[in-house]
């Protein structure tokens, strides 16, 4: 069976969900079940740029970086290639990409698109692409016959909004990258004596919010932050301006190990996104022991279950909670236990590969 992955950065994984998906589960489908897989990656993201890495093909296409634009036009040119090349599956990320999915099903192509979350919710749209996405998730709920979700909530939510049924395939929490303590040091950090953010930095993951309850709350372990806002200064001067000397601003964390260090040794790790879908940030929190606080949306509820702790966006609320939870080793240590079993339970990239592979053996088998 030969497979062409469209819509990610590519291979191997160095920014978001979709990159980690992408490769977790392609190298996976080659190494594990023998599948023929072809990932398509933006090369301007690559210095190294493989032709085959882990076993799994990569062809390379320069992606123009404009704002709204790039992952369409990088998944446009990869689809023409991908359409005159024998493909029987074409699995693509990001339900942006609905209209070229159209497109290839037109051309006779069997196209399995994976709705993400709700992204016409995302401040960091304006109204134009915020309609484009709510029409794009109509698109895919009208056009598109295979479509996979990954948390339960989004699979209702097409089922109660469009009466479109998919099929729902998790992500993983663990990762084999190993650990690297060396960057507590350099940040004067104490294992399990400080607070975690890992996020890009754009306003529906409300970074904002957790920082100006954490400075308020006067807690005296550190607020480590994760991430960067390369499309959105004005957003990061508010988060440096909302900030007080006990918050630490690492940037974008690109070495694995390190931020595997980061996520094992925090005291908990805080979840502010609120748009939907499973986040990889939170499971591999989860997979390392950490104890979760995340925004109480329902997509979030559904991954912590029993699990991990919740906050409203309300003013007060996740200050309260912080200066409870600091006072609560115990308890904090005993839901990181349970969030890490909770893990190992439903959330592995072993058992998310072998649902994707009977899934795509059911396609391959049909008629159409």
């Amino acid at each position: 069976m030969k497979i062409a992955i469209l819509g990610a950065r590519g291979i191997p994984a160095n920014y978001g969900g979709f990159d980690t998906l992408v490769e977790e589960l392609s190298v996976r489908l080659v190494n594990f079940y023998k599948m023929d897989v072809t990932v398509y990656c933006r090369s301007n993201y690559y210095k190294e740029k493989y032709k085959i890495y882990k076993n799994v093909k990569c062809i390379h296409i320069y992606a123009w970086r404009i704002k709204g634009l790039e992952s369409l036009l990088h998944t446009f040119f990869s689809s023409i290639h991908a359409a005159i090349s024998r493909f029987d599956i074409i699995f693509m990320v990001d339900p942006g990409n609905a209209p070229i999915g159209i497109f290839l099903r037109l051309l006779g192509k069997k196209v399995v698109i994976h709705t993400d979350g709700l992204g016409w919710k995302r401040r960091k749209w304006g109204m134009l692409s915020r309609r484009y996405y709510r029409w794009v998730e109509s698109l895919c709920a009208r056009y598109i016959k295979r479509l996979i979700t990954d948390n339960p909530v989004m699979r209702d939510y097409y089922i109660e909004n469009y009466k479109r049924d998919s099929v729902c395939i998790a992500y993983g929490a663990e990762n084999d990258s190993g650990f690297d303590d060396t960057i507590l040091d350099y940040y004067n950090l104490v294992k399990k004596q400080y607070l975690l953010v890992v996020a890009r930095l754009e306003r529906e993951n409300n970074t904002d919010l957790i920082i100006r309850e954490y400075v308020t709350a006067g807690v005296e372990m550190p607020l480590v932050v994760v991430g960067d806002a390369p499309y959105d200064k004005e957003y990061m001067e508010l988060l440096k301006n909302l900030s007080n000397e006990h918050v630490i601003f690492t940037g974008r964390i690109d070495d694995q190990a390190k931020l595997n260090s980061l996520y094992k040794w925090a005291y908990i790790y805080l979840h502010g996104h609120e748009v939907g879908g499973t986040n990889p940030s939170l499971l591999r929190a989860m997979g390392l022991g950490t104890a979760p606080l995340v925004i109480d949306v329902p997509f979030n509820l559904a991954v912590i279950e029993e699990c991990g702790f919740f906050f409203s966006p309300k003013a007060g609320n996740l200050l309260h909670i912080l200066k409870e939870l600091v006072k609560k080793s115990q308890e904090v240590e005993k839901i990181g236990r349970l969030a890490k079993q909770r893990t190992e339970a439903f959330y592995t990239w072993d058992s998310v590969a072998e649902a994707y592979r009977d899934y795509f053996e059911k396609i391959y088998s049909s008629n159409r």
